[in-house]
């Protein structure tokens, strides 16, 4: 019997439980990809080692069976040209070849869930209502470098190992990009910045040789690390559950089955790229 050749996805900004990213990268296990999540620094490395050891545990099918879809994680901080370049060529070869059991370094779908600004740039400003006018010019680079850049660092190293013609890219993104939130401050144009990548890879990387797919994902107000440096995020929940058509708000679950759908072309998406795809409970729309 042939060996199942199974799909394999990066998963980058995974922080802990609540993370977009690792619900994304559950949800993406549950359609039987392989999954290697990436963790920022040191700061990381424990907690998201015991969320990993902890799943396996979970579903010991894992380590017994050699066709089960696998689990790893590796550290990239975004920030680095350096180490998002051996993310690809260190860190993956390594888990491919002794957790994932595969000899050869193929991706088909890649996920972007990294957003951050400067603490500093997300207060609201002194003696004034001026916090986006206040941002200071190290702070928009800062935003714009983590939140946005990232993604085409991340995509021009993958390239190489992105399937063509099967694989995606998919960025986790805010209503914020398109309108004016309240204490969103510099998040709103990095933001933005970042879906117009998603649209501009989208354009690029769709002909041939490349075939590869690129959306974004943006997702309602979800309680995660990133969430905390907005100040009265929980007034931010509360609106959307109060005017969306739903009125409720989204879970993280919901968020990472939709990253999940979009990534494969199996199951209706495969015509899908350079949107924007909204999982909030319809709040969008009011």
């Amino acid at each position: 019997m042939a060996t199942l050749v199974r799909q394999t996805a990066l998963v980058v900004g995974v922080a802990n439980s609540r993370s977009l990213a690792w619900k994304s990268a559950l949800s993406l296990l549950q359609k039987k990809y392989n999954v290697v999540v990436a963790y920022q620094n040191d700061r990381f490395e424990a907690s998201v080692n015991k969320m990993v050891q902890s799943y396996c545990d979970e579903h010991k099918e894992i380590q017994d069976d050699k066709d089960a879809p696998k689990l790893a994680c590796v550290p990239c901080d975004v920030s680095s040209d350096e180490e998002m370049e051996n993310l690809f060529s260190t860190h993956l070869p390594r888990v491919f070849h002794e957790e994932l059991q595969i000899e050869t370094v193929n991706l088909d779908a890649l996920v972007h869930s990294i957003a951050y600004a400067d603490a500093n740039a997300m207060k609201p400003a002194k003696n004034s209502q001026l916090s986006l006018l206040k941002t200071s010019r190290k702070s928009f680079e800062t935003a714009h470098d983590i939140s946005s850049y990232s993604l085409l660092g991340l995509v021009n190293h993958a390239l190489p190992f992105l399937a063509p013609k099967t694989s995606s890219v998919t960025a986790l993104t805010y209503l914020g990009s398109t309108r004016a939130i309240p204490n969103y401050n510099i998040m709103g144009p990095a933001k933005a910045s970042l879906e117009a990548v998603v649209r501009g890879l989208a354009n690029e990387l769709g002909p041939d040789p490349y075939g590869i797919r690129v959306n974004a994902v943006s997702a309602g107000p979800v309680s995660t690390i990133a969430s905390r440096g907005i100040q009265h995020f929980s007034d931010m929940k509360q609106i959307v559950e109060d005017k969306s058509p739903l009125r409720r708000n989204v879970t993280g679950n919901e968020v990472g089955d939709v990253v999940a759908y979009l990534a494969g072309i199996e199951n209706g998406a495969s015509a899908i790229t350079g949107q924007v795809i909204f999982v909030d409970a319809g709040f969008s729309i009011v």
